[in-house]
């Protein structure tokens, strides 16, 4: 799956730069599409010469310092910049491979990209090479031009590089961005928290906020959709509550397990399970981790429910994320425990190796702050190991709370550890690891 997502260069190609053909590639010729800021045709593979070789770091790191865009391999051009006459350029794993090697010499911090190989099906061995590049969180990108370091973006059809000042700001916006997309995840955490059924339940609430923004229609036709894409499926890695029923609120398309209360006469509050997806590609979701009998009992969560409980709102929301919104780049995701308080107070549990419920770490919690990390978006929905990655990330900062070192089930490098999966939680450990394209610890 290739991470640059562009609504403009799909539209221009036909399809994604994931899908698309030899043919579809053609067709850019043959309707004289121009290069622009995203846009950038090359006749001929970068060659070996140093000249060469900078000349590939500076049009990536280009496309990484302004909106991300695509380099075509073996598409001439004619003096106006429009697509003219496919050159096909030679496709083989080694080409591939020495670009990537010379990136990661050439340009620090390395972007993410993602470079392609699309086959002539009548030549068999040429071809064009496509190299994606998304807008890059980790900006500004240097390469080393003349033993100086240059920062390189794009202006239209053209490179030109960064003034001293504008690298300043550049290395300002990274850090304030981030922490300006954590306060992002807050609001949408609040919008659904807000709207939950706290007065005996306990919910573990995910949110994830993109840094390369999507866009869905929240119309008519896009709400229909959202509602034949979750009514009766389970955002669960394992089996348990149902989507029921679909609504929207502002910018976003909602969604619960359909349960009101019968003697709740004012406003409908969402029981058990719950979501808010807003139209950028970001959201939020919340799914029960306990239950207390009484309001102001100490609630007990068992560790290896909220594990399966953060891993499945991560791989649901970075699906949303993806594949409705069209959203890339890094994620930065949330997590929290919701109500704990000094009235009513939660405890870390686990149940093996007999069932019975018992204490893990050190602390009974009355304040729980919140956990975040940083993940690739496309990685979550189709990477078992980033997916556990992020999930080891995200409840290791919740059950260090508890006075609880990590979770046990799931390593920071993505797999399972066999010992600590009971059946109260997943069933088979084995069939549920192959479900959900899952591999144990050796």
């Amino acid at each position: 799956m290739v991470a640059l997502r562009s609504r403009r260069l799909e539209t221009l190609l036909g399809a994604t730069i994931s899908s698309v053909t030899h043919s579809q590639v053609v067709a850019l010729a043959q309707g004289r599409v121009a290069e622009d800021y995203d846009l950038d045709f090359k006749s001929e593979l970068y060659g070996t010469s140093d000249s060469a070789k900078r000349s590939l770091a500076v049009d990536v790191a280009a496309m990484a310092n302004t909106a991300g865009g695509l380099i075509i391999l073996g598409m001439d051009e004619d003096d106006q910049g429009h697509a003219s006459t496919p050159t096909y350029v030679e496709v083989t794993d080694a080409e591939i491979n020495r670009m990537h090697q010379v990136l990661a010499v050439q340009v620090a911090p390395l972007p993410r990209l993602d470079v392609r190989a699309v086959q002539n099906t009548d030549r068999p061995g040429t071809g064009f090479i496509l190299i994606a590049v998304p807008r890059s969180p980790l900006g500004p990108h240097a390469v080393v031009v003349n033993d100086s370091l240059r920062y390189p973006r794009r202006h239209g059809r053209t490179t030109t590089y960064l003034s001293e000042s504008d690298v300043a700001q550049a290395y300002r916006d990274r850090f304030t961005g981030l922490q300006s997309r954590f306060d992002v995840a807050v609001q949408h955490e609040k919008y659904l928290v807000d709207r939950m059924n706290t007065s005996t339940s306990v919910y573990a609430v995910v949110t994830l906020v993109p840094d390369l923004d999507g866009h869905v229609e929240i119309d008519r036709a896009g709400f229909e959709a959202f509602q034949l894409e979750t009514a009766g499926r389970t955002p669960l890695l394992v089996h348990g509550d149902s989507w029921g029923r679909a609504s929207v609120g502002p910018d976003r398309f909602i969604a619960d397990i359909g349960y009101r209360d019968p003697d709740d006469a004012g406003d409908v509050l969402f029981h058990a399970l719950a979501c808010a997806l807003h139209k950028t590609g970001a959201g939020s979701i919340a799914i029960e981790v306990s239950r207390r009998e009484q309001p102001g009992d100490d609630a007990e969560i068992d560790d290896e429910w909220l594990v399966v409980t953060i891993a499945s709102g991560i791989r649901f929301l970075a699906g949303h994320a993806r594949d409705r919104a069209a959203a890339a780049g890094t994620a930065s995701l949330r997590a929290t425990v919701v109500p704990i308080s000094t009235q009513s107070r939660a405890v870390l549990t686990h149940r093996r190796p007999y069932g019975r419920s018992q204490r893990l770490g050190s602390q009974r919690v009355g304040d729980l702050a919140a956990a975040t990390v940083l993940a690739d978006v496309g990685d979550l929905v189709d990477d078992g190991a980033s997916l556990l990655s992020a999930t080891h990330g995200l409840c290791a900062g919740l059950m260090q709370g508890f006075g609880f070192p990590e979770p046990l089930q799931v390593t920071s490098a993505g797999e399972l550890r066999r010992d600590y999966w009971s059946r109260y939680s997943v069933g088979d450990p084995d069939e549920f690891a192959a479900r959900n394209r899952l591999t144990f610890e050796p």
